[in-house]
C-alpha cells in the first residue's frame, strides 16, 4: 500500500463497493476477505434471506457465493452485516484517498501564522498532519503510540512499510506476526494469547518472504489465470444462449402469426393469451440466465483483479497485501470450483417452442397452440478437467440408503421406476402397492398418490413434472411434483390398448415401450405410432440430450441379442450392446455427459458405458447389488433400486440405495 495519500493503481479497486460500484462507505469484511458498504451488505443480506425460512443461520457472499456464517445469528438479519469487522486497511486507504487532494501542511504551524510550512507526517489517529519539529513537539509527548505515516515522500511512490502496518483492533498493536496454523495475521498480545500452542508462528515478513520465493503465488495466480478462463467460455456460452432465446422468440412470434390467418372469431383474445405466456417464459427464462452470467461475471473479474493485485503487491514487496491476496485468491478458486460444479447439475440448453395442436382452424382453446419450454441436460464447454474429472473416470461409492415401504403398504415394495430429481427428491413408483411415492435424498417421507393401474417406468418431463408409465390398462399418467406434493395432472390412454412398460419424453411427446417389444411415439389423445418393433420387451426408455436420441432397454440373455439399442426421430435404429456384461437388462439412464448406465437384473450388477458403447465398465457388480432393477442419475449421482421379481419378493427390495461418483 502506497503511502503519502496517493494509493496506486494496484489499490483503486479494493476501495469501490462490489455491490453499488462506489466508494466504501464502512467497509466490511466477511471470512472470505471481500469487503463491502455495511449498508450495501445489509441490504444484500435482507434480499438474499427473503422468502426464506427463518431460521436460515448463512448467506452467501455476493461476490464468490461462499456461505458466510454471522457473528451471531440470534440477531435478527437486518443486524448482521454491523456483526463483521471493519476493514481497517481499506478505512485508512479510503481516508489517505481523501485527503489527496488537500495541502499537505503542518496544522500545528498553521496555527500559528505559518499557512505553508509542509507536512511530513500524518497522524491517522488524530487526522492532523505534522511538520518535523510540530510532532516532537506537540504530538510524540503524548501520543506516542499512534500510527504515524511519513508523507514526505508524497507522490513519488515513496513507501514506509513499518509504518503501514494495520493495528490490532483487540490491543490497538501492530499485527507483524502471522499463524500458518489458523492463517491470521496479529500482533505480539495476540500470538501469547491465542497461539502459544500453534507450531507454524513467524513474522509477517518471514511468511511473506516465504511465498515470495516459492511457488505458492504463481500457482495460486496460474489457479485463478485458467478458472477465470473456465468462467470467460461460461460466459460467452450464456450470450449464446441468450442470442438463441431471442432467434426462438423471434420463430414463435412468427409461427403466430401465421396461424393467425386461419382463425376468424376470437382471434384477439387467444392470441393475446398465447403471446403472454411466450413472452413471460421469455423473460423467465432470460432473467434466469442473466443472473447466472452477472454470477459468473462477478466472480471472473474479482479473480482477474486478484491475480492483477497479488503480482503488483509482490512487486512492491507489500508483506501485508500479498497475504490478504494469496488468501483470496485461495478462496476464489475454491468459489469457482464449487460453482462450476454446482453449475454442472443444473447446465441446461432452453428452448422455446410453439407448438400448433389444432391445424384444423377450430377456435377453441388452444386454437392460437400452446408454449412449449424444453430443457436439456448439456456439458460446459471448454477444457476445464483439472477442476473435475469425467464421471466415466470417477470413482463411485454409496452415500445413503433408505427403506420406501411406508404404513399403508399392503405388500412389499417394487419400485420398477424412481426419477432423481434437480431439487434433491426422488420420485418411485411402487408396482406391488400402486403408488408413487416422494422422497427426499435422506429418505424422508414427502408425499403419495395412488394410482389407477400398476405403474412402471418413470421420466422427467420438466422440474417440477414426472409422467409415469403404466400397465392394466396401459396409458401415461402425468404428474405435478411442487412444494413436496404429488398431485396428478393428466392421464392418457393408449389407443391400441397395449401396456407401458419403458417411458421418456422428448420433442414435446412421449416415447414408450410395451412388453411386446413395440416402441411407440403418442400423442396427447393416446394415439400410438409405432417407431420400431424389438424382439422382447422394452422395460425402459430415456432421451440422450448430447445426441438427441432415444436410448431402449431390450430384456434379453440371449447371446448375440441386442440389450441397449440407439433409436432415432427417422426410426432409425443402432445397436449400442449386445448381450455379455449386460444380461437382461432393467431400467436405464443417461447423464449429462451422455454416458449410459444400465441395470443389469440376470447380470446382478450396474454398468456404466460411453454413449458409442466403446468404454463399459461395471461399476456396481454382485458383490455390492443383486437384482437391480431402477436407476436414475442426478449430476454426480445416482440412485438404485432391485426386486426379486415375485410379487411378495424380500425385505431389501424395500431399499433404494444413494451413490456418488467422485
Amino acid at each position: 500500500m502506497a503511502e503519502g495519500g496517493h494509493p496506486p493503481e494496484l489499490d483503486i479497486h479494493l476501495l469501490e463497493c462490489p455491490i453499488c460500484l462506489e466508494r466504501l462507505q464502512k467497509p466490511k469484511s466477511l471470512p472470505c476477505l471481500h469487503c463491502f458498504c455495511q449498508e450495501c451488505l445489509g441490504t444484500y443480506i435482507t434480499k438474499e434471506l427473503s422468502g426464506k425460512m427463518a431460521s436460515e443461520t448463512s448467506f452467501p457472499c455476493p461476490v464468490c457465493r461462499r456461505v458466510t456464517p454471522p457473528v451471531n445469528p440470534v440477531d435478527s438479519k437486518d443486524k448482521w452485516a454491523d456483526q463483521f469487522p471493519t476493514n481497517a486497511v481499506i478505512q485508512d486507504l479510503i481516508q489517505l484517498k481523501e485527503r489527496s487532494s488537500e495541502p499537505l501542511y503542518c496544522k500545528p504551524c498553521q496555527k500559528k501564522g505559518n499557512m505553508t510550512n509542509p507536512a511530513q507526517f500524518w497522524c491517522k489517529d488524530m487526522a492532523v498532519n505534522f511538520c518535523d519539529d510540530c510532532k516532537v513537539q506537540f504530538h510524540d509527548i503524548l501520543h506516542n503510540e499512534c500510527g504515524i505515516l511519513d508523507i514526505s515522500g508524497y507522490g513519488n511512490n515513496r513507501t514506509n512499510l513499518e509504518k503501514s502496518v494495520p493495528r490490532c483492533d483487540q490491543h490497538d498493536k501492530k499485527k507483524v506476526w502471522y499463524c500458518e496454523d489458523h492463517q491470521l495475521l496479529g500482533c505480539s498480545i495476540c500470538m501469547l494469547e491465542f497461539h502459544r500452542c500453534c507450531e507454524e508462528v513467524t513474522t509477517a515478513m518471514k511468511y511473506f518472504q516465504r511465498l515470495k520465493d516459492g511457488s505458492q503465488l504463481a500457482d495460486m495466480q496460474d489457479s485463478l489465470k485458467k478458472n477465470a478462463d473456465v468462467i470467460d467460455i461460461i460466459v460467452k456460452d450464456f450470450d449464446e444462449q441468450l442470442q438463441n432465446l431471442v432467434q426462438n422468440q423471434e420463430t414463435a412470434l412468427q409461427s403466430i402469426t401465421d396461424l393467425r390467418q386461419k382463425v376468424d372469431k376470437r382471434l384477439n383474445t387467444l392470441q393475446k393469451d398465447v403471446t403472454d405466456k411466450l413472452i413471460a417464459s421469455f423473460k423467465e427464462e432470460k432473467r434466469n440466465m442473466e443472473s447466472s452470467l452477472r454470477q459468473c461475471e462477478r466472480l471472473m473479474n474479482s479473480m482477474l483483479n486478484t491475480m492483477k493485485s497479488s503480482v503488483t503487491a509482490v512487486e512492491g514487496n507489500d508483506h501485508i497485501e500479498t497475504i490478504v491476496l494469496y488468501q483470496r485468491g485461495h478462496a476464489e478458486v475454491e468459489s469457482c470450483k464449487a460453482l462450476i460444479t454446482d453449475m454442472r447439475k443444473s447446465y441446461t440448453s432452453v428452448r422455446i417452442k410453439h407448438h400448433v395442436t389444432n391445424e384444423h382452424g377450430n377456435l377453441d382453446d388452444d386454437a392460437m397452440g400452446k408454449i412449449i419450454i424444453e430443457k436439456h441436460s448439456r456439458r460446459l464447454r471448454g477444457n476445464h478437467g483439472d477442476l473435475e474429472p469425467p464421471l466415466l473416470e470417477r470413482e463411485v461409492k454409496e452415500i445413503g440408503k433408505f427403506n420406501i415401504k411406508i404404513p399403508s403398504d399392503k405388500d412389499n415394495c417394487c419400485a420398477r421406476g424412481v426419477v432423481y430429481l434437480p431439487c434433491d427428491q426422488i420420485v418411485v413408483s411402487d408396482y406391488n402397492n400402486k403408488k408413487l411415492k416422494l422422497f427426499t435424498d435422506k429418505g424422508q417421507l414427502l408425499d403419495e398418490l395412488s394410482i389407477r393401474g400398476r405403474p412402471n417406468d418413470l421420466c422427467l418431463v420438466d422440474n417440477n413434472t414426472v409422467a409415469v408409465a403404466v400397465s392394466g390398462p396401459g396409458g401415461i399418467h402425468v404428474v405435478k411434483v411442487e412444494a413436496s406434493k404429488l398431485s396428478m395432472s393428466s392421464e392418457i390412454r393408449m389407443s391400441n390398448g397395449e401396456d407401458c412398460y419403458g417411458i421418456t419424453r422428448t420433442d414435446g411427446r412421449f416415447i414408450v415401450g410395451t412388453y411386446g417389444g413395440g416402441v411407440y411415439s403418442v400423442t396427447q389423445d393416446g394415439v400410438a405410432d409405432l417407431l420400431h418393433q424389438y424382439n422382447s420387451t422394452c422395460w425402459s426408455l430415456t432421451h440422450d440430450s448430447v445426441k438427441g436420441d432415444t436410448l431402449v432397454s431390450v430384456y434379453s440373455d440371449t447371446m448375440g441379442d441386442v440389450v441397449v439399442s440407439r433409436l432415432s426421430a427417422d426410426k432409425r435404429h443402432t445397436d449400442v450392446m449386445k448381450v455379455g456384461v449386460v444380461s437382461r437388462p432393467r431400467v436405464i439412464d443417461v447423464d449429462r455427459e451422455g454416458n449410459i448406465y444400465v441395470c443389469g437384473y440376470k447380470s446382478h450388477n450396474v454398468v456404466q458405458m460411453s454413449g458409442d458403447g466403446t468404454h463399459v465398465r461395471e461399476l456396481l457388480s454382485s458383490d455390492g447389488i443383486k437384482y437391480p432393477w431402477a436407476i436414475s442419475i442426478n449430476g454426480n449421482r445416482f440412485v438404485v433400486t432391485r426386486h426379486l421379481n415375485s410379487f411378495r419378493g424380500e425385505d431389501e427390495d424395500n431399499y433404494i440405495r444413494v451413490f456418488q461418483l467422485y
